[in-house]
């Protein structure tokens, strides 16, 4: 096993003076001033947002026209069809949308396209499907926002569709009956950053306002699991939702959830958005990697116990099938990259072992790794190329792509995660055109591996006072990241690798009177038995263990101490 990448440690610069109240840890100020919070009222403001939430859904434009559509359709009985993306953001988005109009008594007929078969987005096959099947009114989750000949389509075939989608819309945008996407141009909404999933819950909100009913709280649960997982910045709105949503989690009554906690030995009382993120979501995510997201969606929404335990036993094979291949497929792409001297500005690679499931997860770990945009690509059918894109704050990727829109058959996604599908003869072309736009955009930039550590400590600094506080800073995520901390000339007690290859390693430290476990994940092949003092940089987390749940130090990185 090779070791990991040696990554930069950079402790953030933070302000000397501050007018944060007195009982803030001393830890946790460079944390708080990181983050522009350097005063009691900002830190009030950011702990009790002084508006209402969940916002007043009418203010999302299209969302008046979308909800007369829906009580058209409730009073006249029609089939609706919910078409969502098949990643845990489109799969809970079209589980509240489908719950939400049943709960009306409306005729719902989900569809989940096939990651390889059909790829991202509405596609005319799917509308015609629908259509056939008697479907009146098709509503989109997680996408839509850019289908304007498969939009033309379905009118042409006298199907109706409302598009629920937040990613960048196109210059041209479909005609539909309702659009409901904050980010299009002159929206008013006053948050931009809703999910996928979050906007399904704004429309089933709006819908029960409406008809002046409450919505149900449960498709809390539901929102916050796809707000986590597509890694929307979790502030304001999307803050209420994950934070209502994992307090649901833990007294959930879907037979599905219940069977997976229990498949994945997940503690109920636990969760939190790392939980989510890192144990749920990727179970959730499987399905539609491995195999089809409707297994995922069939999970979250079945009264059956039986069916449940069936699907989430299903889920957690696939989950540990996906987990092999991305492991083989990521070292696969480190081995190819560790033979060019120098690495180009986007980093785009493909690989006979790449399948589709698994190139998001692939470019996501180079990106991490290498500190460049990646691009993992697979065959698809024929003679077609499906890749998934991950970039850097500082070069746009969706932006970039449109500059290379007439070699896609589709493309899509946000700023910093991109999807498309091309012919193999255009993969050349895009190279060098991509290869060109990001050295442009990343002229003059440092490309060593950055790893941001937000404050430097003691381990006895890490008391119950700064634990509780942690506590109410959560949840973590984009925008709100779990705090770094660096700790130096930590004494190692006992170090023990982990996973069936070694590549995990379990470390009991101590400092001063301070005794922590920490868990290194992917960092066995780092590890000099007998290193008597390390420095380490760490997240604090829950884990359970033995049946007893205690915080560790979750390490992102170590070295020996000087």
């Amino acid at each position: 096993m090779k070791p990991p990448i040696s990554k930069k440690w950079l402790l953030k610069e933070t302000p000397q003076v501050h007018a944060l109240p007195p009982e803030v840890p001393p830890p946790l100020v460079p944390v708080l001033l990181g983050r522009g919070i350097d005063t009691a009222e900002k830190l009030r403001l950011f702990l009790h947002p002084p508006h209402n939430l969940p916002y007043d859904p009418l203010r999302l434009a299209g969302m008046d026209l979308a909800v007369q559509r829906l009580y058209r359709a409730i009073e006249r009985e029609e089939t609706v069809g919910v078409f969502g993306d098949f990643d845990v953001d489109g799969v809970t988005g079209t589980a509240i949308i489908v719950e939400g109009l049943r709960a009306f008594g409306v005729p719902v007929l989900p569809y989940l396209p096939h990651r390889v078969d059909e790829g991202h987005g509405l596609s005319n096959a799917a509308v015609e499907q629908l259509s056939k099947q008697g479907v009146s009114l098709i509503v989109t989750v997680d996408c839509g926002v850019t289908s304007v000949d498969e939009v033309s389509r379905a009118r042409h075939l006298g199907t109706e569709v409302i598009i629920t989608d937040h990613h960048t819309p196109g210059s041209d945008l479909p005609e539909a009956t309702a659009i409901i996407n904050p980010r299009i141009a002159g929206s008013s909404y006053p948050y931009p950053h809703l999910s996928g999933a979050g906007l399904a819950f704004k429309l089933i909100q709006g819908l029960c306002q409406f008809y002046g009913q409450p919505w149900s709280s449960s498709l809390l649960e539901l929102a916050a699991m796809g707000t986590i997982a597509d890694l929307v910045p979790l502030t304001d709105e999307n803050r209420y939702l994950v934070r209502e949503g994992l307090a649901r989690l833990a007294v959930t009554k879907r037979p599905g959830l219940l069977a997976l906690y229990r498949n994945g030995r997940i503690e109920p009382k636990s969760i939190n958005a790392e939980t989510v993120g890192y144990q749920i979501a990727p179970r959730l995510n499987s399905a539609g990697r491995m195999g089809h997201a409707g297994d995922s969606l069939a999970l979250l929404t079945t009264d059956s116990d039986a069916e449940a335990e069936v699907l989430a036993a299903k889920l957690e094979a696939m989950n540990l099938e996906r987990r092999a291949l991305s492991e083989q497929s990521y070292q696969a792409a480190v081995e190819h990259l560790s033979k060019i001297e120098t690495l180009p500005a986007i980093l785009i690679v493909d690989h006979a072992c790449f399948t589709p499931g698994v190139a998001g997860l692939v470019a996501g770990r180079l990106l991490d790794t290498y500190n460049r945009p990646a691009i993992a690509l697979a065959a698809g059918e024929g003679d077609s190329m499906t890749a998934s894109a991950r970039s850097l704050p500082e070069f746009n990727i969706v932006e970039a792509l449109s500059k290379c829109e007439d070699l896609f058959e589709r493309y899509g996604g946000h700023a910093q995660a991109a999807g498309f599908t091309l012919r193999r003869c255009n993969v050349p072309p895009l190279v060098e055109r991509m290869t060109a736009l990001a050295e442009e955009a990343l002229s003059g930039r440092d490309s060593a591996a950055v790893m941001p550590v937000d404050a430097e400590v003691q381990l006895p600094e890490l008391n119950d006072a700064v634990l509780a506080w942690l506590a109410d800073l959560e949840p973590w995520g984009v925008g709100n990241p779990a705090p770094t901390f660096l700790s130096r000339g930590v004494h190692v007690m006992e170090a023990r690798y982990m996973g069936n290859q070694g590549q995990h390693l379990r470390l009991r430290v101590r400092q001063g009177n301070s005794e922590w476990t920490a868990l290194a994940f992917n960092l066995g092949g780092k590890w000099v038995q007998d290193t008597p003092l390390l420095d380490l940089v760490y997240t604090l987390s829950k884990d359970s263990w033995r049946g007893e749940e205690r915080h560790v130090l979750h390490v992102a990185d170590f070295r020996a101490s000087i």
